[in-house]
């Protein structure tokens, strides 16, 4: 009996310890599994650049390890209702069955969470003193997910910042031990680390990018404005040129240009006050912002405008001086044909005020009354503003001889009668214009009033040659009254022999043949020619 019992014994024994043994082995292959699953979930979320992936992650890899139904993660942020919280991502249920589910609330339950003030787990949430105390619903609503299991993680910083929270169910309690608790908690750091990695590295992306875009939108306007941009080390004397700016001083983009080769380019005249106003900017503060000109290695001469500042730091003063370049020589060569022009133009109005003077006096002495004095004076204004018209439609850069008789001839209705006889023709200076267009004039009022114009198979003939640089032109009328020569010189004769003569260093003589009027030119190309 006694051997019998014993044998008894050892048998059960042997059972209980298999059983045992058989158990400890299922934990062990249980908390390898977990151990394995934490260590891929925490790489793929450690290598995540996206926070959705991150988070989802997460929430299947908790799941695995935890044996939870459900996860969610739940923003640290208020919906714009002010009262609830934003729903980022699930795992365990369709988005479909999440959506008729009130959204999440700072309520009793979830307060710990969403404030950082520990972890909340429980075998079975429905009997939490804290469950079911907040209406109008006063715990689980109708449809709602069965949950008894229950843990909420926060995720948080290392600086504290609540980032959001993983929450896991179970329709069945007590799933959650203290291991899982702890496995997940550490997760959750994960979480956190990653998310606020991503955040960082998008912020410096968006800011590398916005930098890029704003380097690419200054190189533009400075490219459009063909600005160079230039950087110099002051303590150094290392000088950074942009290509356009290299442009400006005649250089290549693939030369070497120093701030010695930049001295060197400028001007010897403007070169001390351009040094000058560098160190004013150095050791005063001053904005830099001068004219200069550059000669280029071709030896072509440029203006240039520069404009630049110097960066102060406190504990060692200036270390930089940067600015822009800009090409002005069009700019300077405009001005100073504007300078031009408007003396040229002072210069004119003087001239024509004083032959208006002239030809007042003039008509004035040979007018036998104040009729005849009007009527003469307004023909010669109107001829002068002919003139003056034609050089105007020209820029007054000058006008063609032939040019000048057809405008005074048009005045007189007569252009068809009258004949020319050249071999090519002449462009006179603004000054030879109107003095010959006001002999022209005097020439045809004259044939118009006396002369061949005057009667109606009356003609004119001009003619005229170049022979030794000197313009040879005749002005022969036929056909009209007899001629005879004058008591006395009146303006125009005068104007003729005299003012045209003197105006234009050459010689005028006029023939008083019975058979019509002879006017003999003789004026030297160098007081015609522009």
């Amino acid at each position: 009996m006694a051997i019998a019992a014993e044998n008894d014994v050892r048998e059960f024994g042997d059972v209980d310890l298999g059983a045992r043994l058989h158990e400890l082995e299922a934990r062990l292959a249980a908390e390898v599994h977990k151990s394995d699953t934490l260590a891929r979930v925490t790489e793929a979320i450690a290598s995540s650049n996206d926070v959705d992936a991150c988070v989802q992650s997460a929430l299947d890899g908790a799941r695995e390890i935890s044996g939870a139904a459900y996860g969610a993660f739940f923003y640290n942020r208020m919906e714009p209702d002010g009262e609830s919280y934003a729903l980022f991502r699930l795992s365990g249920a369709s988005p479909e069955a999440f959506a008729n589910f009130p959204r999440v609330r700072k309520t009793d339950i979830f307060r710990p969470t969403f404030d950082n003030t520990g972890v909340v787990r429980s075998d079975d949430i429905t009997q939490d003193p804290r469950y079911g105390r907040n209406a109008p619903r006063q715990g689980m609503p109708e449809g709602h997910l069965p949950v008894r299991s229950y843990l909420a993680i926060p995720v948080t910083t290392r600086q504290g910042e609540v980032l959001g929270g993983l929450f896991f169910g179970h329709p069945e309690p007590g799933r959650f031990t203290a291991r899982d608790e702890s496995l997940l908690v550490g997760l959750g750091a994960q979480v956190a680390a990653t998310i606020e990695s991503i955040r960082l590295n998008g912020e410096a992306l968006a800011e590398l990018d916005h930098r890029r875009k704003a380097e690419e939108r200054l190189k533009f306007a400075l490219d459009s404005g063909r600005m160079g941009s230039w950087d110099l080390d002051v303590a150094t004397k290392a000088y950074e040129a942009s290509d356009l700016c290299k442009a400006n001083y005649g250089r290549r983009p693939e030369e070497t240009f120093t701030f010695n080769d930049l001295v060197e380019t400028i001007h010897p005249e403007d070169r001390p006050r351009i040094l000058r106003a560098i160190d004013s900017a150095i050791r005063d503060g001053t904005d830099y912002d001068v004219e200069y000109r550059v000669i280029h290695p071709s030896g072509e001469l440029r203006w240039l405008h520069a404009r630049g500042r110097a960066a102060h730091k406190a504990e060692d003063g200036v270390r930089r001086l940067a600015g822009v370049s800009l090409d002005i020589t069009e700019r300077k060569r405009a001005e100073a044909r504007q300078k031009l022009l408007v003396n040229e133009l002072n210069h004119r109005v003087k001239n024509s005020l004083a032959t208006v003077q002239s030809i007042a006096a003039q008509t004035l002495r040979s007018s036998a009354s104040p009729e005849f004095f009007r009527e003469a004076f307004e023909t010669r204004l109107i001829a002068l503003s002919q003139t003056h018209d034609l050089l105007t439609r020209e820029s007054w850069e000058g006008a063609s001889l032939r040019e000048v008789f057809d405008v005074e001839l048009h005045a007189m209705a007569s252009e068809d009668r009258v004949s020319f006889d050249y071999a090519s023709d002449l462009r006179l200076t603004p000054k030879a214009a109107v003095a010959l267009g006001m002999g022209i004039h005097e020439l045809a009022t004259n044939a118009v009033k006396y002369g061949a114009l005057s009667a109606p198979e009356g003609r004119v003939k001009v003619v005229w040659s170049i022979d030794d640089d000197v313009l040879r032109l005749v002005w022969s009328e036929s056909g009209g009254p007899e001629v005879h020569p004058p008591a006395r010189r009146g303006f125009g004769a005068r104007l003729l022999e005299r003012g045209l003569a003197a105006e234009l260093s050459g010689g005028v003589e006029l023939t008083y043949d019975a058979a019509g009027l002879v006017c003999h030119m003789a004026l030297p190309l160098r007081a015609l020619e522009p």
